[in-house]
Formats: structure tokens, sequence, C-alpha cells
């Protein structure tokens, strides 16, 4: 497993040598206190290791299945780290897991339609994280000049060889009481889904 892993980062840093990579970030994000939340929808994931720039660690949940330990395996070489758990199987450990590195001063990384979908259907957990932690929450959105997708369930963008992959880290949302949840709910999805 090893060597694949390797395999795949190395394909994907040789890959990402054709594609012109930018990252805009807001002020707002730029001056947020951090440890933060970065949020971003499962489908443009692949290419994202190389747009996190900060200083800071960034740990990523994943799930301890064999697919899960190559994705780890993978996101280490990046310089990322790993919170193992599962979402999808143990969902309250796994909040609590996040929400332990936050207080240890790492970022944390959240795709809020995974691990298996619906895509682009944000699941409450890091909306409950915001909250109880206090940590603002990073939108992180992917603009593609030209792109695939590939069938899997989140139908994952692949761009182009040779094309502009933009990612925009927009202005930090903070959840400060509970009955906030729908509204910044809502104001999560669409900045999720813009340019």
């Amino acid at each position: 497993m090893k060597f694949k892993a390797w395999l795949i980062y190395t394909i994907l840093k040789l890959y990402a040598k054709t594609l012109k990579i930018e990252i805009e970030e807001t002020q707002l994000s730029k001056e947020a206190k951090e440890p933060v939340v970065f949020a971003f929808w499962h489908e443009i994931i692949l290419f994202l290791p190389f747009a996190y720039k900060r200083k800071r660690t960034l740990k990523v949940l994943q799930s301890p299945h064999k697919d899960g330990q190559l994705a780890s395996m993978i996101i280490n070489r990046f310089g990322l780290r790993t919170i193992w758990g599962s979402s999808s199987r143990e969902p309250v450990k796994a909040l609590k897991l996040m929400i332990k590195e936050l207080k240890n001063g790492f970022n944390i990384a959240i795709t809020p339609d995974g691990p298996k979908g619906p895509p682009k259907t944000l699941k409450g957990g890091v909306l409950e994280i915001a909250y109880l932690t206090k940590s603002p929450i990073i939108p992180v959105s992917g603009e593609f000049s030209s792109f695939i997708r590939i069938n899997s369930w989140d139908k994952m963008i692949i761009p182009k060889p040779f094309s502009k992959v933009k990612f925009i880290f927009k202005d930090p949302i903070y959840v400060e009481k509970k009955g906030e949840f729908d509204k910044k709910r809502k104001l999560l999805e669409e900045a999720l889904d813009g340019p």
C-alpha cells in the first residue's frame, strides 16, 4: 500500500505541474483567528492539498478502512495529518476527535457532504463543531476552466491538463448560537456552491 500511495502522490505532483493553480483569499479569511475549520465539497478535493499554504498543521478526518488508509498515506506526503474516525459509522466519536484537535491548536478540514454523500448536501457536523469550539468555518470553493467528472458518488472533478484551477478561500462563518444553524447552513452552502 505504501508504494501505491507514493505512486498516486507522484502522479498528482507531476499532473499538477501541467495546471495553473491559483489561490484567492479574502482579507477576512486571511485574518481569521486560527485554529479554523476549512469546509469544501468532496468533488474538489483532489488538488486541494496544493492550495494549503498555512504554517499551522492541517488535520483531515479519515475513516480507518482500506481506502481511508491509502488516502491518509497520500495526504501525509503533502504534509497534512490524519484524524482517524468515521463520521458515518461513529459520528459522535468523530465529532469529539475533531473538536479535540481544534482545541489542541490544529486547523481541520471537513467535506460536509462526505464520506459517501449525497453530493453537495451539507450535513450538520461542521456547524456543530464551529458552534462548540467557536472556531470560524472558512468555506473553500473551486473554479475549473476545463475538467471532466469521474463516475464516483461525488462526481469528482478532474481538471484537464494545462487548464486553470482556482481555489477560493472565502469570508469566515461563525456559529454563535444553536438557533442560527439553519441560517448558517444556507450561508455555508451558498459559499461552497458559488465561485
